[in-house]
């Protein structure tokens, strides 16, 4: 059965993208096969694992011509791992087929599906935890208490309405190692009722490997520095998220999603 999850971010610039195609690396270098949804339409993804699929079918087309999710299923230079663009801002699927777009992705044949969250979430995110078992929610150093505020929303959100099953939050992009010691972790973790699954310090060369520096086009941060810190703390979330997880609370997505849009559409009118 695959698990599928949501990436979940409660600001930009938290290093959402980078974190998903590097874990996505790290379970497909564990022998999963693995598949990213890119519902950001600046293509982040596409970036990162240097892809282009400006010429190529996309999930969009997939949905409103009902075609096969496998034409829009593009291989990557790390084997299991596989990329599914969106062609669209996943928002917009409320408008073009909500419904048909949740059945294309859970029809998917693969061990994992991360989908990859556009900041804002908004509409975006009604469809996404509805649509995925779990979530891990990524918090910053950087507006700290910001991230917070808004990660208890959107634990709130996925965990008692969207019934989506918040597996943990991971500290991304942290400066100041000595700020975090483990009772001010256990004290998020008691805050936000869910456990952190991960803990990744700010490197450079990691933030280069988006390709922020010109010289340089841009890299999977896993493959390259496979005994940096970054990379062991991927594949310890690899390792948890491989392993038994909660309960699934929807035993139907896209019966979930039918009655999530079914007053959405009745307003419509």
């Amino acid at each position: 059965m695959m698990k599928s999850f949501t990436i979940a971010v409660s600001k930009g610039g938290v290093g959402k993208s980078l974190l998903t195609a590097n874990l996505g690396a790290a379970l497909a270098k564990k022998g999963m096969k693995v598949v990213l949804v890119e519902g950001d339409p600046n293509r982040p993804l596409q970036t990162i694992l240097g892809i282009d699929t400006s010429s190529g079918i996309k999930l969009d087309e997939v949905v409103k011509k009902d075609l096969e999710i496998g034409k829009a299923l593009y291989p990557t230079s790390v084997k299991n791992l596989f990329l599914v663009p969106s062609g669209v801002s996943l928002q917009d699927y409320f408008d073009l087929d909500p419904v048909g777009f949740a059945k294309k992705l859970v029809g998917l044949e693969a061990d994992f599906m991360l989908i990859d969250v556009p900041f804002p979430m908004g509409r975006a995110a009604f469809l996404s935890l509805g649509i995925c078992e779990y979530f891990v929610v990524i918090l910053t150093e950087d507006e700290f208490v910001l991230c917070v505020e808004s990660a208890i929303d959107t634990i709130r959100l996925g965990r008692y309405f969207l019934k989506c099953v918040p597996v943990g939050f991971v500290l991304n992009r942290i400066k100041t190692p000595g700020k975090f010691t483990e009772g001010f972790v256990k004290d998020i973790e008691h805050l936000l009722e869910i456990p952190c699954i991960g803990q990744v310090r700010e490197d450079p060369n990691v933030s280069k490997s988006y390709g922020e520096v010109r010289s340089e086009k841009s890299f999977l941060a896993y493959e390259r520095f496979r005994t940096s810190q970054f990379a062991k703390s991927l594949e310890g979330m690899a390792s948890l998220l491989m392993s038994e997880l909660p309960k699934v609370e929807k035993e139907d997505p896209v019966r979930f999603i039918q009655d999530l849009v079914k007053p959405l559409k009745v307003r419509a009118r």
